[in-house]
């Protein structure tokens, strides 16, 4: 685990004598960039490189991103599939809103077994206290922008800044 500071500039150096060195801190225009660029790779088919632009912004908490991971998971494309760890992305991912999203994660939630379940709610548990909109200091919301991202609810979600904590992404059950 990392923490870093969120702010709109990219790197900030401290200055010599105290050893040191630059800070990456994420800019909130490459991580929208990034979760862009992903959703369009994986609507081309192209999933490693949406796995590449979207897993920074999926760790950052970003909602397009993660519910895109969640069917990356769910139908195991360029990713191990796990119903486990697509459930978790898409749980995480409904704290947006989108009534479309939360009625896919209740259909899927439904035809699960009750073991599977309780996997599946731990799960979506521990991804908000490490991937939710407070966790990683975001406000999300529909965007009032009448073009769609890929014909669908265009999510726009807000870093501020403040302290976050960067957690790795498990990618295998």
């Amino acid at each position: 685990m990392k923490t870093f500071s969120v702010v709109s500039t990219v790197f900030i150096t401290f200055l010599g004598g105290c050893n040191s060195s630059s800070i990456n801190l994420y800019s909130d225009t490459t991580m929208k960039k990034n979760e862009y660029n992903g959703i369009k790779a994986y609507r081309k088919g192209q999933f490693e490189a949406a796995f590449n632009y979207l897993k920074e912004p999926v760790g950052l908490g970003y909602k397009s991103a993660q519910y895109t991971l969640a069917f990356m998971f769910l139908k195991g494309q360029y990713l191990e599939q796990s119903t486990k760890l697509g459930m978790g992305w898409l749980g995480v991912a409904r704290e947006a809103g989108v009534e479309n999203w939360s009625a896919q994660y209740d259909v899927f939630y439904s035809a699960a077994t009750t073991q599977q379940k309780q996997q599946i709610d731990e799960t979506v548990a521990l991804y908000i206290t490490k991937f939710g909109v407070k966790a990683q200091n975001m406000t999300c919301r529909r965007s009032t922008s009448p073009r769609r991202t890929f014909g669908e609810v265009k999510i726009d979600c807000t870093k501020h800044e403040g302290s976050v904590t960067e957690h790795d992404i498990q990618i295998i059950e």
